[in-house]
């Protein structure tokens, strides 16, 4: 499935400049997406590999840019 580039590379400098956060945080960086654009695109972003979703407590989900994708932007950088 394609995502929208607008919604996914949003999502990947939101992340770059907050680091980990929660989906809510991300929801209400992105006051121009819903809640559910957000999710859809998190979710296709972590099956490409460039976000990680992890679990630190019961009801709590991190979501943050992946090591390869940290990775690879470093190294463009270089």
């Amino acid at each position: 499935m394609a995502l929208a580039g607008g919604i996914a590379s949003m999502i990947l400098q939101a992340l770059k400049q907050l680091g980990p956060c929660t989906a809510q945080e991300l929801v209400q960086r992105l006051p121009a997406y819903t809640w559910n654009q957000v999710f859809l695109a998190v979710d296709q972003l972590c099956r490409d590999g460039r976000l990680t979703l992890r679990q630190p407590s019961r009801f709590v989900y991190l979501i943050s840019l992946s090591s390869a994708a940290t990775s690879e932007r470093r190294n463009a950088a270089v």
